[in-house]
C-alpha cells in the first residue's frame, strides 16, 4: 500500500474561526493524507476527538494587545520584543514537530513562524485572506483613521510576507475578481458543509421580516475581544447567545462557547455577529439578515463587514447602537441593509482549497 503524504497544519488558535475553515479542508485531504496539527487555545478545543486527525501538538499563544477602545496595534508590535520567550518556544515546538513528522506539506492559517519550515525546504502553503482584505481596502472611500495603524502594520505585512515567503496562498473571496499576483490564487467562500446546503436551499427564497421571526441568534467571537451587548432581554425576540458566559433569563439564553453552532444558526431569524472572516462566511451562506460588530480599530473586521454591506446581506453595526436599530427594525417591520436579490456566490472554497493543496503536493512530489 503506498503510503499517504504527511501534511501538517499550523494553525492560530485565538478565534474559532481559523480552525472551522481549516477543518472543511482536512475534511477534504484525509482520504488522500496524514493529517496532523499544531495549534493554541480555541484551536484545541475545536479539534480534539476529530476524526481524520493523525495528531494535535499545542503551540504556545501569542495575541492581540487591547485598550479600552479595540484592538491596541502600537500595544501588540511593542510586545514582541517581551514576547520572545514564547517564539522562541514556538519555534523549538515547531522544529521538533518537523523533525518528528518530515511534512510533505506545511499549510498555515494565521501562523508566522516558518523559518524551520523554509530551511528544511518543505512547501508550504497558506489559507490567508489577507489579499482580499488589502484589494478591498484600496477600493473602499472614506474609512475610518483608526484601522489604518492595524491595516498597515499587521494586514498589508501579512500580505506582503505571504507574497514574499509562501508556495500558495488559497485566498477565499466573495467576489469573483482575481488576486494581487502570486503566490494567491482565489477561491470561493469557505464553509462548513451544513452551511453550504443551507445556502442551496434557501437560495432565491425570500428574507424573513422582523416581525415574522421567533429568535436571533447573537453570536461572538471565541477570542479575547469578542463584543460585549448589554440589555438583550429588551428584545421582542428569544435570544441565543453563543461564544459569551452568562446567566440565562427570560428570552435570552446564554450557551458559552460551542465546537458546533451551526443548528443554533439554522434555527435563527437573524444573526449578530463579530466580524472575524469566517463568521461573516458562514453567515452570508446561511441567507439570514446580518448585523456584523467589528472590533474597533480592527482593519479586517470592519472591511469583512463592508463585505457584507456591498453584498445585501446585511449592514455594520456597534455595541452602543445594536439595541436601538434591532427594535427599529422589528417596529418598521424592515432589516437594513439587505438587498433584495443577491449576485451567486461560491461556497465551494474547501473543495477549491483541497485541489489546490494537492496540486501542490504532487508538483513537489513530481
Amino acid at each position: 500500500m503506498t503510503k499517504k503524504p504527511v501534511v501538517l497544519f499550523a494553525i492560530n488558535g485565538l478565534g474559532m474561526g481559523n480552525s472551522t475553515r481549516c477543518h472543511v479542508v482536512t475534511q477534504r485531504l484525509c482520504e488522500v493524507a496524514e493529517i496532523h496539527i499544531i495549534t493554541s487555545g480555541n484551536g484545541l478545543f475545536f479539534f480534539k476527538d476529530r476524526t481524520g486527525i493523525a495528531s494535535i501538538t499545542e503551540m504556545p499563544a501569542l495575541s492581540y494587545a487591547f485598550s479600552g477602545d479595540g484592538v491596541d496595534t502600537l500595544g501588540t508590535l511593542s510586545r514582541v520584543h517581551t514576547l520572545r520567550g514564547q517564539l522562541h518556544e514556538k519555534k523549538q515546538k515547531l522544529e521538533a514537530l518537523l523533525d518528528q513528522l518530515k511534512p510533505d506539506m506545511v499549510v498555515t492559517d494565521s501562523e508566522y513562524v516558518i523559518r524551520p519550515i523554509l530551511r528544511r525546504r518543505i512547501p508550504l502553503a497558506g489559507i490567508n485572506n489577507s489579499e482580499l482584505i488589502v484589494s478591498r481596502f484600496f477600493r473602499q472611500k472614506h474609512l475610518p483613521p483608526s484601522i489604518r495603524a492595524h491595516f498597515w502594520l499587521i494586514e498589508y505585512s501579512d500580505y506582503l510576507y505571504h507574497h514574499l515567503k509562501w508556495n500558495l496562498a488559497v485566498s477565499p473571496s466573495p467576489f469573483d475578481d482575481p488576486p494581487r499576483g502570486k503566490p494567491f490564487k482565489r477561491i470561493g467562500l469557505i464553509v462548513r458543509d451544513g452551511a453550504r446546503d443551507t445556502a442551496r436551499e434557501r437560495a432565491g427564497k425570500p428574507v424573513p421580516r422582523p416581525q415574522e421571526i421567533d429568535r436571533i441568534l447573537v453570536m461572538l467571537s471565541g477570542s479575547a475581544f469578542a463584543s460585549q451587548i448589554d440589555e438583550l432581554q429588551t428584545l421582542p425576540w428569544k435570544v441565543d447567545v453563543v461564544g459569551r458566559e452568562g446567566v440565562s433569563s427570560g428570552n435570552v439564553a446564554y450557551h458559552g462557547k460551542i465546537r458546533e453552532s451551526l443548528d443554533f444558526v439554522r434555527r435563527a431569524g437573524a444573526l449578530v455577529i463579530n466580524g472575524g472572516f469566517s463568521s461573516v462566511s458562514e453567515a452570508v451562506a446561511m441567507m439570514r439578515p446580518i448585523y456584523v460588530l467589528p472590533v474597533p480599530n480592527h482593519a479586517e473586521q470592519l472591511i469583512n463587514a463592508l463585505m457584507v454591506k456591498e453584498i445585501g446581506a446585511g449592514d455594520v453595526a456597534d455595541t452602543g447602537t445594536i439595541i436601538q436599530r434591532l427594535k427599529d427594525a422589528y417596529r418598521l417591520n424592515r432589516w437594513e441593509g439587505i438587498k433584495e436579490t443577491r449576485a451567486p456566490i461560491n461556497f465551494n472554497g474547501g473543495d477549491e482549497a483541497a485541489e489546490l493543496l494537492i496540486g501542490l503536493l504532487q508538483r513537489a512530489k513530481a
